[in-house]
Formats: C-alpha cells, structure tokens, sequence
C-alpha cells in the first residue's frame, strides 16, 4: 500500500502565472479601449463618410447671341413634376401591386393590356378575391412571346398572382389578386401608383400608353439614382403646374422641380447652325479613369449638354460649372438628410456674326416656291451670306430645315427627323458636296490669267459642241454662241466650248493652282476651339469636299474646267471665293464667332478676323473676270437679269451642275454674288438642288436676297423688318 504524499507547490510559478494573466488581461482591455472609446471617432467619421454622396446640380447655360444682341439660345426654366421615391418604401397599396405587375405582362406580351387603371381599382374595391383577366385573346404571336418570356420569368420561383397560370393551355391571362395579399409593396410599385394617380388628377381618364414613364424607367431610377427626385414629367406649362397645385396638392412624396433648359427663340431658322441640346449624359467616371473622392460625383440632377452645332462645339464654355449637394443616405440607398451645398456657376456667352434679320431674308428667299421650280416639296439647298470686307458670316441657311425646340421635347418628331430623305439634320451651307458647275469657271479663268496673261487677248468659236479625240463635248447652248468670243463674253454667256479650248491650251495645272489658293479642297476653320478654356480662340477646320490634283486626259481637264468631274465645294466655299473676288484677292478664313465670355459677369473677348492668304491677282486678270460677272448680271443675257435690284449695281455667276446617272439629266442650280459692284458689302452663295438652270431656278430668289437686304440696311429706303 502507497501512501501519496502533498507535493509542495512553487510560489515562483503562481507568481508568474498570474502576471502573464493579468498583462494579457491589461493588454485585451487596453485594446478595448484603443477601440472602443479613443477610436471611435474616426469610425464614426469613416461610417459617416460611407454613408455621404455628392449629387451634382446643373448650371444655367450661357447665352448665345446675333451681331446685334438679340437671344438666338436661351436659358428657361424647366418645370417638372417630381417624386421623391425615398418617401414610398413604407406604403403598402394593393393597386400598386397590382399595377407592378400588370406592367410586368405588359413588357413581356408587347401589348397594351385589356384593362385600364380605372378597372383595377374597381376590381380590387368590390371583388378583390376573383381573378383580374389582364389579356382576353392573345393572338398566336402575342401567346408564343408570353409563352417564352414567362418560362424564362417564372423558371427559379412562381410569381404571386400568377402561380396556377398555364400559358400552353389558355390564351388569356389573369392575375390572382388575393394571392398579392401576401407579396410585399415594393417602393418602384408604389412610385408607379403614384404616377397614375397624379396622371389621373391632371388629366382625367389614364392612357396607359400615354404616361410619362413607366415601370423599367422607374425601377431604373430607383437602382441607379434613388437619392434624386424623379422627373416623372418635364417641361409643364402654366396651366399644368395650376392644376397640378389644385388636385395633387395633398399627395406625399411630389413636387415641382425645376431644372435650367434650352429654348431658341429663331426657331428652325438657325436650327442647323446652332444646333441644340439634349440631357446630359451621366457623370459616372469612365473605365479605368480615377477620380479623387473630393470630385467624385455619385448621383446627378441631369442637366442638358449642347449635342449638334455651336450647342456642341462650345459646350464647355456654354454649360459652366456644375454645383453639388451632400446628402446623407441609409443603408438601403434612401436620402436620409441634407449636409451641405454649393451652387453652381452659370455658363459663358457666345456672340456671332450672324444678323438674324438677313439669316431671315435669305431663308425667305431660299424655301420660297417659283411655278418654274420642277420639284414638289421643301426646297433643297442652302445660301451663305459674307461681308468680303473681313469674312463675317452674316447668315447661314440649309433647307430643309428642323425645329430644335421640338427636337428636345419629342421623340417622335426626332425619329421621324431621321427617316426622312429629305436629310433635314443635314447643314448643307457647310457639309453639303457640291459639283460647282459654272460658278468655277471664274477661278479657271483667273488661273490662266495669272500665269498666261496673254490669254485675255485670246477668242475662240463656240459651234455648240467641241471634239476632244473621238468625244464630242457639248456647250449648253445647243446652236453655241457664235464666233470671235472673248474672254468676258464667256463668263457672262458661260459658254463651255471657250473653257474646253482654253484647257487644252493651258493644261489643267494654273487652273488647279488657282483653285487650291481659293481654299478648294481644304479646311475652311468655320469653327475655332477654344484652346484650355484660356481665352484663346484657335482658327482649326475639318477638310471637305475634293479638289483633283491632276486631270485624266483632255477630256478630264475640259470637264474640270466647267466645274464638274470629281471637283467638290461646299457652299461656304464658293461664298469664300466670291468674297475674295469682290474684295481684290483677301481670302478670309469665314468668321462666325464675334466676342465671347467665359462668364456673364467677365467682359467679352474678341475673335479677330483672319486672313488664310493673299491672292496676287493682276489688275487686268481680276478686271476681266469681275467684268464677266458684272455682265452676267447687268448684261444684255437674259439668264440672270432678273437678280437686279433698282440702282444697285449686281455681279454674280449662274451655274448648273449634273450629278448622277446622266440620262435622269439631274442638275443642282448655282449662283454666287456680290455687291455693291464698286464697294461690295455682301458675298453671297446660293444653291437649290434638282433644279432648271441656274437664271431660271436661282436667279428669282437672289433678287428677293437682295432686294430685303438693301432695304434693310438702308441702301434704298430706312425700312428695318420687325
């Protein structure tokens, strides 16, 4: 038998137990505190900052103005009918389930359905427990789209009010309501009833089709912007915002709103020119581009951004600067207050050379109808008025033409915009290509005077008709012009067969090098940049339409002499090149930006005007040709006479140019002008496309142009149009 003996504990060992306990206890309560107490500041700060969002808030756009200060774009304001969605999560509604999911069939059967917003509402008030028939009969093509669509929706879990629905055996289709008792009221379901409620209390009876937006937009919405108000309406008038404040006064979550948006008081006038503006795209950064947290914007009020035209190109210095508003929002994505704001700062000004009352007169003249006009329907083309003294663009107009104002409001008028062949959008003045016809033939003659000055001395005879090998080429008089014919003869008969004989003679070449000087073929910088928002306006321009740099052959260098082959102009072009043979060879770079403010607090910058070159043109050569063009006009021809306008002294040049399958015998009409003959003020190019001839098709409303310019600039009475 043992005896078990008390072992002897060791103090040392206690001792150092409890130590290694009680500094393992210090440190855990140390950290504890470290966490709990002292810290919690910055976790305070760093939640509070994961719950903060910047919205940004549009600036009023800048104005743009006409040489005279009359608004051609304005800044207005915008009324929309706004509901705030983060006051619509808690409301539990049956008709706002049942509405979300009638929208819910609706985009999968593609159809209207057969029940109106009145009848679920009675539905639900007095036999809430019977089925709500949606669609009545499906046509088969309606009921192979339900049918595909509704396998896909109700693959994973069966949708409350449709659980028993059999698309393969009945060709209806009916929601359960009792079954939508237990489903939850979502916030997109109630912010839908509340847009057919307000619907209903602004106009009467609810068109389904008709409303201003639906449930994808509003579930988009709520996904993406749940902070911002939803502009469930935009741009009321009056008469809406009175009823809106007598009917749906009382109703939670709705409000006005109101936005900066665009008007153009011009209307269609300047539309191709100014352009217009659209909403903005969202600010989200692009991939892989970072932004710094203190510039990061999370949610945007959209506001509107120049898309076509000067609203385009000038964006930047139109839109000005944004403002922001820090909100706070909860854990589900709901404003929770507001914190802090900054207004935004309006945008710049832009003011152009345009003169609004000419821009008038010349889109008068442009669309107005003749009995000899061999078209029906609007009148294509485009007129380009410019002071040959500096390059100012005084007006600018392309027919057809579009109204910018409905552009921003319709969607329908901007679809049936862009299926028209007419090409409304399209600014012919500046992007239209153009064969010049006859209008070159003064370039041509310029350039062999220039370098061949002997030629002003030289005839030849027109018999109708000039060989060239074994192809006949034909001058547009059919019996010719007769014998012994000079130089001016032909620019005012602008007879073919002198410039066919003249481009054998000569080659194509000086004709070629004469045209490039004129700035065929090249960028015109119609549009400066501005350079970093510095101040700096920088003369740049996209290259259009085509100058050959060599001929194929004689009969090329004929063709090309008469203005036709692969020679393309735009008619801001042959407005330059009539600017530049009134004014004695300054060919300017067209100016159509004046002045211009980064801020309508800051003073105006000026655009100079700017000269590409000087073409050295001989006395006599530029004598000759401005003789031609005198004639044509004051002549004893009768093509053109009908241009002049009492004691005013015109010149100018017809063309016509064939385009297209020769035997349709298609023809865009010409002329380009310019006076006073002695002191030009105004440079001007005109063209209707599928014309007569130039005289008969163009002349007419020249003399119109004319005519209401000299009268309202003073030149033959004080009559200013109202």
């Amino acid at each position: 038998m043992k005896v078990r003996k008390k072992r002897k504990q060791n103090k040392l060992v206690i001792w150092v137990i409890f130590a290694l306990m009680t500094l393992g206890s210090t440190t855990l309560v140390a950290n504890l505190w470290q966490l709990q107490v002292r810290s919690k500041g910055d976790f305070d700060d760093r939640l509070f900052m994961q719950s903060v969002r910047r919205i940004r808030l549009p600036a009023v756009r800048g104005k743009i103005y006409d040489r005279n200060d009359n608004v051609l774009a304005d800044s207005v304001p915008n009324y929309c009918i706004a509901i705030y969605t983060e006051e619509l999560y808690a409301p539990k509604s049956m008709v706002a389930k049942t509405l979300e999911l009638v929208h819910e069939i609706w985009m999968r059967v593609g159809r209207k359905p057969d029940v109106s917003y009145a009848d679920i509402k009675r539905h639900l008030q007095f036999v809430p427990g019977q089925p709500l028939t949606v669609y009545k009969n499906l046509t088969d093509t309606e009921l192979a789209r339900w049918q595909t669509l509704f396998g896909q929706w109700s693959e994973d879990f069966p949708v409350p009010g449709l659980r028993t629905h059999d698309p393969l055996s009945v060709s209806s289709i009916a929601i359960e309501t009792a079954e939508l008792e237990k489903r939850a009221t979502s916030t997109s379901a109630n912010t839908l009833e509340m847009v057919y409620k307000i619907y209903e209390r602004l106009y009467g009876r609810v068109d389904m089709e008709k409303l201003p937006i639906g449930l994808r937009g509003i579930k988009r919405h709520i996904a993406s912007q749940r902070p911002v108000p939803l502009l469930a309406w935009q741009h009321i008038d009056q008469k809406t915002i009175a009823k809106w404040a007598e009917t749906c006064a009382d109703l939670t979550a709705t409000d006005i709103y109101c936005l900066p948006s665009r008007t153009y008081p011009e209307g269609e006038n300047l539309a191709h020119l100014i352009g217009f503006t659209r909403e903005a795209d969202t600010v989200n950064p692009k991939e892989g581009e970072f932004v710094a947290e203190e510039d990061k914007f999370h949610y945007d009020v959209r506001g509107i951004k120049g898309k076509k035209g000067l609203e385009g190109l000038y964006n930047e210095l139109l839109e000005g600067e944004p403002g922001y508003e820090l909100v706070q929002i909860d854990a589900d994505g709901f404003r929770h207050r507001d914190l802090q704001s900054l207004p935004s700062s309006a945008g710049g000004d832009l003011q152009l050379t345009i003169d609004k009352h000419i821009q008038q007169f010349a889109k008068e003249a442009l669309t107005m109808h003749l009995d000899t006009d061999p078209f029906k329907g609007p009148v294509k083309g485009a007129v380009v008025v410019l002071d040959p003294n500096n390059g100012d663009v005084l007006a600018m107009v392309s027919s057809p033409m579009f109204d910018p104002n409905e552009y921003m409001v319709s969607s329908d008028y901007v679809r049936s915009l862009m299926t028209d062949t007419n090409a409304p959008t399209l600014n012919r003045a500046v992007y239209g290509q153009y064969a010049p016809g006859s209008t070159f033939k003064p370039i041509a003659c310029l350039g062999v005077l220039r370098e061949h000055p002997e030629y002003v001395e030289v005839h030849h005879d027109c018999p109708g008709f000039h060989m060239v090998g074994k192809r006949r080429m034909h001058c547009h008089a059919r019996y010719g012009h007769g014998d012994d014919l000079s130089m001016r003869e032909t620019l005012e008969k602008s007879c073919n067969v002198y410039m066919f004989k003249m481009a054998i003679d000569v080659g194509y070449e000086p004709i070629y090098r004469m045209a490039k000087d004129f700035g065929l073929g090249q960028p015109v910088g119609l549009f400066p940049d501005v350079e970093d928002l510095s101040g700096t306006f920088m003369t740049k321009g996209s290259k259009y339409g085509n100058l050959p740099e060599t001929a194929v052959g004689l009969a090329g260098a004929c063709n090309l002499s008469i203005g036709q082959g692969d020679l393309i102009v735009a008619p801001l072009q042959m407005a330059m090149v009539a600017a530049t043979i009134a004014n004695g060879g300054h060919l300017y770079r067209p100016r159509l930006i004046k002045k211009f403010r980064f801020a309508p607090d800051r003073p105006y910058e000026t655009n100079p005007t700017s000269q590409i070159r000087y073409i050295a043109l001989p006395d006599e050569a530029l004598a000759t040709v401005r003789g031609g063009m005198h004639d044509v006009v004051m002549g004893g021809e009768e093509a053109a006479k009908c241009v002049q306008v009492e004691d005013i002294v015109i010149a100018g040049k017809t063309g016509t140019a064939e385009y297209g399958p020769k035997e349709l015998g298609k023809k865009n009409t010409w002329m380009i002008s310019y006076a006073p003959f002695d002191f030009p003020r105004y440079a001007i190019a005109f063209i209707v496309e599928d014309g007569v001839y130039g005289g008969t098709t163009v002349a007419p409303r020249l003399h119109e142009l004319y005519s209401k310019i000299f009268h309202y600039d003073g030149t033959l009475s004080k009559e200013v149009p109202r």
